[in-house]
């Protein structure tokens, strides 16, 4: 298994998981071109953006690549796509396109300057295989870019217990999906070990208030995750009661006038030599 599959994501495949990912993008598409301009993307770049689902971060790239630039997003999955070309109708500059294919074996006919990838590499077996097939795609003095979450950075300031014991169980079920919850602060890592030296590293942190949408990407990720809590023995659905969770956690966030520090994304980057 390369690219992200019904059968490997475990997060599920339900109505209420495609929600809690426009809830997600909210967030952090913002950051995200943040992170990008920092990682080296510029004006004019001809950009590749692998798992990109209904193409945010591809319209991120496109908005750093500006009426010069080109961006190509790919993804294995022909209903996000569709998605994605809806999405991307209304771009400022139309130079967005959309294909489907299977990570790494992409058939290319000219190199990017520039490869990037969101919440991907946490999704796949062998990610270390997947960058270094990829990086070929890739000129010399081009970039390669990937963000991924640090799960267990999530926080609330003051702390509420039920926001720590909530990321505590999203957590344990990453791990018992084989996923690991801090791949941000594998990034690094995972670019040296496919063949990138001087790796660079840049955190962006999304917050909210006691009645934000932080606080409902953490309970809504619980519900996305409750399944597998419950087949690994992590927590129950009495104990999670998913339906009232959000409303719990704002009202204890509200008590301590808390603010909510969602899952850190974590940039790497390096340039191809």
């Amino acid at each position: 298994m390369t690219e992200k599959d019904p059968g490997s994501y475990v997060m599920g495949n339900t109505l209420e998981e495609a929600d809690r990912l426009g809830i997600q993008a909210s967030l952090y598409d913002r950051h995200t071109e943040y992170l990008l301009r920092t990682a080296g993307l510029r004006e004019g770049m001809r950009v590749l953006d692998v798992g990109c689902g209904t193409g945010e971060v591809s319209l991120a790239a496109e908005r750093v690549a500006g009426s010069s630039g080109r961006v190509l997003g790919v993804d294995m999955d022909p209903g996000v796509l569709e998605r994605a070309r809806e999405n991307a109708a209304a771009s400022s500059f139309g130079n967005v396109t959309f294909e489907q294919g299977m990570l790494p074996d992409l058939e290319i006919s000219e190199p990017f300057e520039a490869l990037v990838g969101r919440l991907i590499l946490i999704h796949l077996d062998d990610p270390v295989a997947t960058v270094k097939g990829l990086t070929r795609l890739v000129r010399p003095g081009g970039v390669v870019t990937f963000q991924d979450f640090s799960i267990s950075r999530t926080r609330a300031i003051p702390a509420v217990p039920l926001v720590t014991e909530s990321v505590g169980w999203i957590s344990a079920a990453l791990r018992e999906g084989r996923r690991d919850p801090d791949m941000g602060e594998q990034l690094a890592d995972v670019l040296r070990l496919s063949g990138l030296s001087d790796p660079s590293v840049a955190v962006a942190v999304p917050t909210g208030g006691p009645d934000s949408a932080a606080v409902t990407l953490i309970a809504e990720s619980a519900r996305s995750l409750l399944p597998v809590m419950e087949r690994g023995g992590i927590a129950t659905a009495e104990e999670v009661d998913i339906d009232t969770l959000r409303a719990r956690m704002a009202r204890a966030c509200m008590e301590v006038q808390a603010t909510v520090y969602v899952p850190e994304l974590v940039a790497a980057w390096a340039e191809v030599r």
